[in-house]
């Protein structure tokens, strides 16, 4: 067990329940809980193929399990939020001012991009719920176990799914489940796919959107919450609204998300998580003089 004493704002429990990632809770009595730690305090976890468990008490971190030096990267603890708070100041930017006040301690995390993919994938026109109850099925069914608990299963594996069982879990549209299945085969069959990505962010986007299943708002979601790529915005109808009703914006998903890129920068994708933790406020879109 290893203790770290942090020096920035970190809020495991926000972060973790921030619509980044859908397979951190509890495995109590042989049962997923999404978005609750156990009786112990502790989160537990699947990121970077390994498993986690992690408490929080003020700025202290106990790691139960994980690795030290990954923590820091996978929780982005080294981005600077003042930076980001300066532009909101630049900008005038009232509502993600009161965002960053409001949610100290959200951090964009740096997940596994196949991991991130899956649940994003499951994700399409579903609720949190379904989606952690999803990832869970399917790492349950397919998935390597380490302490008890089931990991994302990895492409090769993944691509021999039986559709029927695919079809079984808890989505809008099973026909993801099978999109699901054709880019794990597609994946697996390219061991050099993800070092392919290129690094203009436009390009990047494109490749991903080449995968069954994959749109711009789900490559969005990999490059930011999987790879830290703070160019990214995810738009779905959260920061669509956020958009349109407190920023005056009717574009498409591009000017949108151009609006905060040339904005914020490096740092786009962090102003979306922290304009999404605001959109889930109740009120907060209806009653726009609180603002």
């Amino acid at each position: 067990m290893t203790t770290i004493r942090l020096r920035s704002s970190f809020d495991l429990g926000l972060t973790l329940t921030s619509g980044q990632t859908f397979y951190w809770g509890n495995f109590e009595n042989g049962n997923f809980n999404f978005g609750k730690p156990d009786g112990w305090g502790f989160w537990w976890g699947v990121s970077r193929g390994s498993v986690w468990a992690i408490k929080q008490d003020g700025n202290k971190i106990i790691l139960q399990k994980g690795d030290y030096n990954l923590f820091f990267e996978l929780f982005g603890i080294f981005d600077k939020l003042e930076e980001l708070y300066e532009l909101a100041r630049k900008y005038s930017d009232t509502h993600l001012i009161r965002a960053l006040e409001s949610f100290r301690g959200l951090r964009l995390m740096r997940q596994d991009p196949w991991e991130t993919l899956v649940s994003f994938i499951l994700s399409a026109q579903n609720r949190v719920e379904n989606i952690a109850k999803a990832v869970w099925m399917i790492s349950k069914e397919y998935g390597e176990v380490e302490d008890g608990i089931p990991k994302i299963p990895k492409p090769e594996v993944l691509k021999d799914a039986d559709e029927k069982f695919l079809e079984s879990l808890p989505m809008k549209y099973k026909a993801q489940a099978l999109r699901l299945k054709e880019t794990a085969r597609i994946i697996s069959e390219d061991p050099e796919f993800w070092k392919k990505l290129p690094e203009d962010y436009y390009a990047r986007r494109k490749y991903l959107t080449k995968l069954p299943g994959v749109g711009n708002k789900i490559a969005d979601c990999v490059l930011a919450y999987g790879l830290g790529d703070g160019r990214a915005v995810p738009v779905d109808t959260h920061i669509l609204r956020i958009s349109r009703e407190l920023y005056n914006l009717e574009g498409s998903y591009d000017e949108i998300g151009e609006f905060f890129r040339r904005r914020y920068g490096e740092y786009a994708a962090l102003a979306q998580l922290y304009l999404y933790a605001l959109s889930r406020t109740p009120n907060v879109l209806k009653d726009k003089s609180a603002l």
